[in-house]
């Protein structure tokens, strides 16, 4: 293990919580396991991650709040699994029972994008941001399962729902 991601990664998580979080980075380097969540929400939008590694993993996270944007990167030999949502809107998702069988009343949202998967091994990097506008692109390359999801309502509608299994790769970009 590198311990100077490990304490480096440690010093930015306790000064982001000092300073109100306007720039958190995490960067893991395991071959354990790892479950990291994370959160944020201004007065641009909302946004929740969760990503959980078993096995030889690499990972790397940063929010920031200038911008109120989110990137997130995942290697991973063994199971990958994640979730993602963005809201441009003002909303806290709900909690999470299954990263599957989330209840979204779409009656709530103007406009979100969400990406959830179990990756047997590969890699996921997303990118989220939700001022001026919603814009997210999501890179998957591995073998497993993904649920892609966008929507925005407004003068006009538009949603999108894509369901991708087997060995897989996958560049999903949006602007809403």
């Amino acid at each position: 293990m590198q311990w100077n991601y490990l304490a480096t990664g440690s010093v930015l998580l306790i000064l982001a919580s000092l300073t109100g979080a306007e720039y958190l980075g995490t960067t893991i380097n395991t071959d354990g396991t790892v479950h990291l969540f994370g959160s944020g929400e201004d007065a641009n939008g909302s946004f929740v991650s969760r990503v959980m590694t078993v096995g030889s993993s690499e990972l790397s996270r940063i929010i920031t709040g200038e911008d109120s944007g989110t990137l997130m990167s995942v290697h991973g030999t063994g199971p990958v699994l994640f979730s993602d949502y963005t809201t441009k809107d003002r909303v806290t998702p709900t909690p999470l029972a299954c990263v599957f069988l989330v209840d979204r009343d779409s009656s709530e949202h103007r406009s979100y994008m969400s990406a959830s998967g179990i990756l047997e091994r590969g890699a996921y990097t997303m990118s989220r941001e939700s001022e001026p506008n919603l814009l997210g692109e999501s890179l998957i390359n591995g073998s497993g399962f993904i649920l892609l999801e966008s929507r925005s309502e407004g003068n006009t509608t538009s949603e999108s729902e894509g369901f991708v299994s087997g060995n897989m790769t996958v560049h999903d970009t949006v602007r809403l």
